[in-house]
């Protein structure tokens, strides 16, 4: 790859991550507020609403993953669910019932969730050799989070609204964005062998061939279990620092996203060091030590602040190293597969499982009785902190692999 074309494909490698996140950001975090003007009295649809993403990553991040790899080129297929899924966002906000709007929010959502794992392996595949700084790449897309709450207020300035967080236009931008990325991720060029659609002399490997990895299966099945307690996290941390009387909770939330991007810039440099089990289990150990602190924190400002802080850790060492892993163990031609499947068990069954069980422990710690003051008991984190350590522990003790992220062989 010559140097004009490296310098391309990571300017566009970070530009289609910022765009793509940007396009989910921007209407995901004042969502609540908008639905609490757009669908009064009813108490049904912002759990539908949250609740799409989980369950259309399940319907079809791997129906998309099984055709990226056998029928069509993953960048073609990104760019038709980019434009596909934009065009049912921006219609999203014409729903005028909750079910209409609800079941065009679910229908983007089978385009969004089928595309995201897409990306991380076309990114993967653009940057061959040089994949070991994927994070970096990635932290474009943290960095398009939060510009995406940044936009929103530069909206309600130029259109002249007053809270644009009620207002349609906040779906309309997360389309233009989503639409936009999937037109630049077209002119992603592959370093490695072809896609599917192109001619190559090799069989394309057989399904079985990443079924029969016990490795990666055994990965897969901890990563499903690890993100049941973490839809835990995502629901209700916002409400627990809230509850504690913390001045400007949402400010607080966003030094996550900011110590996301120093680890994502640092994990590169770890991976020199570590193989993909020790930063798997870094971050397993963080979200333990995260939900632990919430457990021990009382109204202790710095405790939550740290708690918060944390994830930089937690989400690159475990999430962001899984990715990197599973392009490692899958061969060539089923890696838009294995990224699918990650994204299956994490962001589908996981965290939908997790939210059907959060309602048993916040009947039994969370107080709603006087909506003015709400009453959050601490010891709500004590499950799963140590529901995680318990994995941490079994994941420590058993799980035998040296795969390392810095070369292309398999462990």
């Amino acid at each position: 790859m010559s140097s004009s074309s490296r310098t391309k494909t990571y300017v566009l490698s970070a530009l289609v991550m910022f765009l793509t996140l940007f396009a989910w950001g921007v209407y995901f975090v004042p969502m609540g507020r908008y639905l609490s003007v757009a669908f009064p009295g009813d108490p049904n649809v912002t759990g539908f609403a949250y609740g799409a993403g989980p369950l259309a990553a399940m319907v079809s991040a791997l129906v998309a993953g099984w055709l990226a790899d056998k029928a069509i080129s993953a960048r073609r297929l990104f760019c038709l669910l980019a434009v596909v899924g934009g065009v049912l966002l921006w219609a999203v906000p014409m729903g005028k019932t909750s079910f209409a709007f609800s079941a065009l929010l679910f229908c983007h959502a089978l385009c969004y969730f089928a595309a995201l794992p897409l990306l991380n392996a076309i990114v993967l595949r653009a940057l061959g050799s040089s994949s070991q700084y994927f994070p970096w790449f990635r932290s474009s897309g943290t960095i398009g989070w939060i510009a995406s709450g940044y936009a929103i207020g530069f909206a309600a300035k130029a259109l002249g609204i007053a809270e644009v967080a009620t207002d349609a236009v906040i779906f309309k931008m997360g389309a233009v964005a989503f639409i936009a990325a999937g037109v630049l991720a077209l002119f992603l060029g592959a370093e490695e062998a072809a896609e599917p659609g192109e001619k190559s002399a090799e069989p394309s490997p057989s399904v079985f061939a990443l079924l029969a990895d016990a490795k990666f299966m055994v990965f897969l099945v901890f990563s499903f279990l690890f993100c049941i307690p973490l839809a835990l996290y995502f629901t209700y941390a916002n409400t627990f620092i809230a509850s504690r009387g913390v001045a400007h909770p949402e400010a607080i939330m966003t030094i996550g996203q900011y110590s996301e991007i120093v680890f994502l810039l640092l994990l590169p440099f770890a991976f020199n060091y570590l193989t993909a089990k020790r930063a798997l289990l870094i971050g397993m150990a963080c979200w333990a030590l995260r939900y632990a602190i919430f457990a021990q924190s009382g109204n202790t400002e710095w405790m939550l602040i740290t708690g918060v802080a944390l994830h930089g850790l937690c989400y690159d060492f475990f999430f962001v190293t899984g990715m990197q892993y599973a392009d490692r163990r899958a061969p060539a031609g089923l890696r838009n597969l294995a990224q699918s499947a990650v994204s299956w068990v994490t962001l589908g069954l996981g965290l939908w499982v997790g939210n059907m069980i959060a309602p048993l422990l916040d009947s039994r710690f969370i107080d709603r009785t006087n909506p003015a003051k709400l009453v959050f008991k601490d010891e709500f984190w004590l499950y799963p902190s140590v529901f995680a350590a318990v994995l941490l522990v079994i994941f420590a003790l058993f799980y035998k692999d040296e795969t390392r992220l810095t070369d292309r062989t398999n462990g």
